[in-house]
């Protein structure tokens, strides 16, 4: 997704005004960093896709798995962050 997908002229759009996180459940803080995705998604699956408010920092979506389509991708991120003018 993010050498395939993200740089796509149709979701790089969106992903300017994002601000991303990445959460790397392998590494030396594994623990930790699972802990906090089960809080954060209630799931140890990945990849996970969240949008998140930056204010109130509330889930404005979610996508579980892999999206290959620039279009079908770009659309999800144009839906969720609609939420957040709501």
């Amino acid at each position: 997704m993010e050498e395939n997908i993200f740089p796509q002229p149709a979701v790089a759009e969106f992903m300017e005004g994002l601000i991303e996180a990445r959460l790397h459940n392998d590494g030396e803080a594994k623990e930790a960093v699972k802990s906090l995705q089960d809080k954060m998604t209630g799931s140890f699956a990945t990849p996970i896709y969240l949008l998140l408010d930056p204010q109130s920092g509330q889930q404005l979506d979610r996508r579980d798995g892999a999206l290959l389509d620039e279009q079908a991708f770009a659309e999800w991120l144009k839906l969720g962050l609609s939420k957040s003018a709501n």
